[in-house]
C-alpha cells in the first residue's frame, strides 16, 4: 500500500532539527489570533532537501502529518470543567502527536499548520524523529 503524498506546501518548511530555531520560527505566529479554545499546530515534516539543494524525497509519508509543536494557543484554551483538572500542561513550542482527523490542516505562510480543540493533542514527546 503507498502511503505516500505529493507535498502541497513550500519544499522548505522541512524542519531539520539539527539546525532549525525554534525560537525564531514561534515569531511568525505571533500575529495569529485563533479561536479561543483552539490551538495551533506547526506541523512537523522531514527536510526532503540536503543542505546543498539535492531533493531526497518530494513525497511525504501520510504519517507524518501527525506531529508537530504547539504555534499558538487560544485565550481561552485551559477554561473549562476537565481543564481545571488538568491545569496548562503544554505550552507553545511543546512537540506532540495528535489524531489527524481531529482538525483543520492549511497553510500560514507557506508553513504546514493544523487547528484542533486544546484539549485535542494526546502524547507530549521530546523529539518529533521518533514519531511514526
Amino acid at each position: 500500500m503507498n502511503t505516500s503524498l505529493i507535498r502541497d506546501f513550500d519544499n522548505s518548511a522541512g524542519i531539520d532539527l539539527d539546525t532549525w530555531k525554534m525560537e525564531e520560527e514561534l515569531k511568525l505566529f505571533d500575529d495569529v489570533e485563533i479561536h479561543p479554545k483552539h490551538v495551533l499546530i506547526r506541523l512537523y515534516i522531514k527536510p526532503n532537501k540536503t543542505a546543498s539543494g539535492i531533493i531526497l524525497n518530494n513525497a511525504l509519508d501520510v504519517y507524518e502529518e501527525t506531529c508537530g509543536y504547539i504555534a499558538a494557543i487560544g485565550k481561552c484554551a485551559f477554561t473549562g470543567e476537565k481543564q481545571k483538572e488538568w491545569g496548562e500542561w503544554y505550552k507553545k513550542g511543546d512537540w506532540f502527536v495528535f489524531p489527524r482527523h481531529s482538525g483543520l490542516r492549511f497553510t500560514y505562510k507557506k508553513l504546514p499548520v493544523f487547528e484542533m480543540f486544546a484539549d485535542m493533542p494526546m502524547l507530549k514527546i521530546q523529539d518529533p524523529r521518533f514519531a511514526s
